[in-house]
């Protein structure tokens, strides 16, 4: 995945987040988009569908962490 046309001062808070968290950036990335993949957008909250279970959340934490010790 690529992201393109990303606004010099985000990539730069991007970067000062990673940092603090004791991450790389590309960490701080995933970990944030599992986060937010995690969660169910407005969309699919008025559509009715239900939500990422725990158990499948922490399985694909627990991926990208092995995936980040290789």
């Amino acid at each position: 995945m690529n992201i393109k046309d990303l606004d010099d001062d985000v990539a730069r808070r991007l970067k000062e987040q990673a940092a603090a968290a004791g991450l790389s950036v590309q960490q701080y990335l995933r970990n944030e988009l599992t986060r937010i993949a995690s969660r169910l957008s407005p969309a699919e909250l008025s559509s009715g569908r239900k939500p990422m279970s725990r158990a499948e959340f922490l399985a694909i934490r627990q991926r990208l962490r092995g995936a980040d010790d290789a």
